[in-house]
């Protein structure tokens, strides 16, 4: 039986619905119904072939990392599903190509988790690869009470989630957004924003904060700009980024008494963390802009295009 996904046949191409066959799940795995699927930075660089030196790209490449949706069957060795259970999470595959904007994706049962209770699936779709990632930023940071992080790319989807986690550990979080965004930062728990439209956010935050800041937590920076927001950071403090070129800045900041520390997605494995968190209140999704599948190409464009406020998911059903 064929099921619809959204893919490209060449790197660069718009995409369309294909009819391709459904996956079957093995050793590990499940097969999930897929009702909705989260829309993430990596997504146009898979498109694009922005990553194809670094990781195996199949064709025709469905993209995708997030799911939410209800499994329709298990592989061999696998405890704790059963058809018919909501789940969510990441499709967590070696290789590039069998993600999750189609109505069925395989993951291995590791990478999954039960759906939080009183979520969407549009809602739980947004959450794993940038709730996990999140943690991973708030490992590396460990903010604690009193201390003053500055935030860029508080709005986006990372930011969203990290927002919220570092200031209930107590930390007065400075988000760097711009005004369009700025309510949206506040309301998961920013206390101070910085607009980037009025003028250069560093210069900003110098006079706001002479004697520096504690830390820098950054999803949005090159090496250059990473290294102006780590000249915000008082000697002992932390820069954290989640992006890989911002690393160029590290020997620089290392200089100044600043230690950089970067942060990768953490395991899916910590997923009950992120369900416990949500159905607790203690996290909130930020706000959740869909697209049908059929539109998945203007998901990707949106993300391509930078400054999302909250995360996009495509509905599958």
């Amino acid at each position: 039986m064929p099921m619809r996904a959204f893919a490209v046949d060449r790197f660069g191409d718009t995409g369309s619905i294909y009819d391709l066959p459904v996956p079957t799940p093995g050793e590990g795995e499940v097969l999930v119904r897929v009702h909705a699927a989260g829309v993430n930075v990596m997504d146009p660089m898979y498109v694009a072939g922005w990553l194809k030196d670094y990781m195996e790209h199949r064709f025709p490449l469905v993209a995708g990392i997030d799911l939410s949706g209800v499994v329709e069957a298990i592989g061999p060795g696998v405890p704790g599903f059963a058809p018919g259970d909501e789940v969510y999470g990441v499709s967590a595959k070696p290789f590039v190509g069998e993600g999750t904007f189609a109505e069925y994706t395989v993951a291995p049962a590791s990478a999954l988790a039960r759906k939080p209770a009183g979520l969407s699936h549009s809602e739980a779709a947004a959450v794993p690869h940038v709730g996990l990632t999140a943690l991973a930023a708030i490992d590396a940071a460990d903010p604690q009470p009193g201390q003053t992080i500055v935030l860029v790319g508080a709005a986006g989807g990372v930011g969203s989630f990290v927002s919220q986690l570092a200031s209930a550990r107590g930390a007065r979080v400075i988000a760097v957004t711009g005004p369009e965004s700025a309510a949206h930062a506040k309301s998961l728990g920013a206390a101070e924003m910085v607009d980037y439209t009025t003028g250069d956010p560093i210069e900003q935050i110098k006079e706001r904060y002479p004697d520096g800041v504690d830390a820098v937590i950054d999803f949005h920076s090159d090496a250059d700009e990473f290294a102006r927001f780590g000249s915000l950071i008082r000697s002992g403090g932390l820069a954290v980024s989640t992006r890989g070129p911002a690393g160029a800045a590290a020997a620089d900041l290392e200089k100044r008494g600043v230690r950089y520390a970067p942060a990768n997605r953490a395991a899916p494995e910590r997923l009950p963390e992120i369900t416990d968190a949500l159905e607790s209140g203690r996290l909130r999704v930020p706000p959740v802009k869909t697209f049908p599948l059929e539109q998945a190409a203007a998901a990707i464009t949106e993300m391509a295009a930078g400054h999302v406020r909250g995360k996009l998911a495509i509905t599958v059903d």
